[in-house]
C-alpha cells in the first residue's frame, strides 16, 4: 500500500512539473494572435501567486480525486507547489534543486533542475527559450479564454502537450487555466484563482530544509 501512495504522489508531482509553474498579467491587452500574447506574457512576467485547484482524468481508469492549493514562482527556476488536499505535499526548487516533501510518508526526494525540468512544460515558465523546445500553435476560443498549445519538440518528454488559457483582466492578460496530457493520456486540468502578478516574495520561500528524520532521497 505505502508503495502504491507513493507512486500516486511521485505522478502528481511530475505533473507539477509539467505544469510547473503558473502565470500573472502583462501590461499589454490581450493581443489578436494568442501566441504572440503568450510570448509577451513571457517575457514580462517574473513573479507571481495564486490558489489553484486540479484534476486528473484518466482514460484507462477512474479519475483521480481533486486536489487544490497554493503556487508562487519567481524567475528563472524558482517556484513552490504547496498542496493543501486530499494530502499535503511540498515541491520547492530554489533555482539549482528540486525539493519533494511528502509529509505523510516523511520521504524527501531531491533531483538536480536541469534534469526535473528537463522535457517538461515547466520549462515554459522557467525562464527557458520556448520557442527552441516548444512548437506553439493558436487554438480556437473556448470558455471565454484564448488558447495555445504547446507541443515539445523533445521526443523524451513524458508529455503529449500543454494547452494555455489566457484571460483579459483590468492589469493584462493573465494566465487562468493549464491543461496537460502525458504519454499515459492522461489529462490535468490546473485552474488558477486570486492571482497576484509579479509580487515581491522572499528569497525563503524559494529555500527547503528536509524536516529532522525525514528520509531523504538523492536522484541523480
Amino acid at each position: 500500500m505505502t508503495t502504491l501512495i507513493a507512486r500516486a504522489r511521485s505522478a502528481a508531482a511530475a505533473l507539477v512539473l509539467g505544469c510547473g509553474v503558473w502565470c500573472a498579467g502583462m501590461s499589454a491587452a490581450l493581443a489578436a494572435n494568442p501566441v504572440q500574447t503568450l510570448l509577451q506574457w513571457l517575457q514580462q512576467t517574473r513573479s507571481g501567486s495564486a490558489q489553484f485547484t486540479q484534476t486528473v482524468s484518466n482514460p484507462r481508469g477512474p479519475a483521480q480525486a481533486p486536489a487544490s492549493g497554493q503556487f508562487a514562482f519567481e524567475r528563472p527556476d524558482r517556484f513552490r507547489w504547496d498542496y493543501a488536499k486530499p494530502y499535503a505535499q511540498t515541491i520547492v526548487s530554489d533555482g539549482k534543486q528540486l525539493w519533494t516533501y511528502d509529509r505523510d510518508l516523511d520521504q524527501v526526494t531531491i533531483t538536480a533542475v536541469s534534469q526535473a525540468f528537463k522535457g517538461t512544460p515547466a520549462a515554459i515558465f522557467a525562464g527557458e527559450d520556448v520557442t527552441r523546445l516548444f512548437d506553439l500553435h493558436a487554438m480556437p476560443d473556448a470558455g471565454g479564454l484564448q488558447w495555445v498549445q504547446a507541443t515539445p519538440k523533445s521526443k523524451d518528454s513524458n508529455f503529449d502537450w500543454i494547452r494555455i488559457g489566457l484571460r483579459s483582466a483590468p492589469q493584462g492578460p493573465q494566465v487562468v487555466e493549464l491543461q496537460l496530457r502525458d504519454a499515459f493520456g492522461q489529462v490535468s486540468t490546473i485552474r488558477f484563482s486570486d492571482i497576484v502578478s509579479n509580487p515581491p516574495l522572499p528569497a525563503e520561500r524559494f529555500r527547503f530544509t528536509p524536516p529532522k528524520g525525514a528520509s531523504v532521497i538523492s536522484q541523480p
